[in-house]
């Protein structure tokens, strides 16, 4: 389909669609979906979220931080913790976790139909992982790993 212009403006999802005065989260024309309103701007990428445990241990506290400053990507996030912890977090439908790195076992980029995943990070006295939804890189390893959430508007 090609674009939807609305009194000259392509609809791009990232402005208000306004009828009679009442914002729209979506337009429909014969029972068929013709634009809805993003959060983002499909393809944004949130947040990096790093973490380790080579020095005796590291924290995943900073998952929280990011789930408090983009709480539209967190349906959910357990409390974080310390040594030997893990957090588990799930996003929301249309944020998804976009590349993950594991300095023993590799990195990968997660297909952006993954949204809505389930997650479980964790710390411990020399490992640091992640493990769920469309990630298949071994989860723990030795050192740092490095997540990253996008909105893919799916």
């Amino acid at each position: 389909m090609g674009s939807i212009y609305f009194n000259g403006s392509e609809l791009t999802g990232q402005h208000d669609v306004n009828f009679n005065g009442v914002a729209m989260d979506n337009v429909y024309l014969n029972g068929s979906k013709l634009w809805t309103r993003h959060a983002y701007a499909p393809g944004t990428e949130l947040f990096t979220f790093n973490w380790g445990a080579c020095s005796g241990g590291g924290s995943n506290c900073g998952m929280v931080t990011h789930s408090n400053n983009f709480p539209l990507a967190f349906a959910s996030i357990s409390a974080c913790g310390s040594n030997d912890h893990t957090l588990t977090f799930t996003l929301n439908s249309g944020f998804y976790v976009s590349y993950y790195s594991q300095s023993e076992h590799g990195s990968e980029s997660p297909s952006s139909s993954n949204t809505g995943g389930s997650y479980s990070v964790w710390v411990g006295e020399s490992v640091s992982g992640l493990s769920g939804t469309g990630i298949t890189v071994s989860g723990s390893g030795n050192c740092g790993s490095t997540l990253k959430v996008s909105y893919s508007g799916l």
